[in-house]
């Protein structure tokens, strides 16, 4: 009699087993397809336009409001936009983006901030005495700088689309 119910009480005690076994199987199961949920959403639309206009946020701010204090100062200014701007178009390129319009927007802007960088450059080496030269590269770091305001208003239109 005492082996029967110590069978039965074993019989129990090893159905218990397997099922917390198996409900801890599950739950690990769970939490492995939980995270690959949310590392294939951190490859989003919404988190690669974060990454994206966080360095051109970065950039923007990076960039003289205004120049006109002195020929010096405004040179020096114009040289250190110009190494930060190259900076912000070396960390676009080491950036990885799997949506294809994002990676169009991130090699634009790659250009632009390059562009930017060396017209600011020119500004700086232009001859003073040379007008002409003067407002050729002062003309040429405006056109440069009014393409990001219609490369900005593409990437927010696109990253606000559903």
């Amino acid at each position: 009699m005492k082996t029967v119910i110590r069978d039965r009480l074993e019989a129990k005690a090893t159905r218990k087993a397997t099922f917390f076994t198996r409900r801890y199987a599950c739950l690990f199961a769970g939490a492995c397809i939980l995270t690959i949920a949310i590392a294939h959403h951190a490859k989003s639309k919404v988190s690669q336009c974060n990454q994206l206009v966080a360095i051109v946020n970065e950039a923007a701010e990076a960039q003289p409001d205004a120049l006109g204090l002195s020929i010096a100062d405004d040179n020096r200014r114009l040289l250190k936009t110009a190494i930060k701007l190259n900076g912000y178009a070396d960390q676009l390129e080491l950036m990885e983006f799997a949506n294809p319009h994002i990676q169009a927007f991130q090699s634009q802007f790659m250009q632009l901030y390059r562009d930017t960088s060396k017209a600011s450059g020119q500004v700086v080496t232009a001859p003073v005495n040379n007008l002409k030269v003067v407002s050729q590269v002062n003309r040429m770091l405006i056109e440069t700088q009014a393409r990001e305001g219609a490369l900005v208003q593409e990437v927010n239109q696109y990253c606000q689309a559903e």
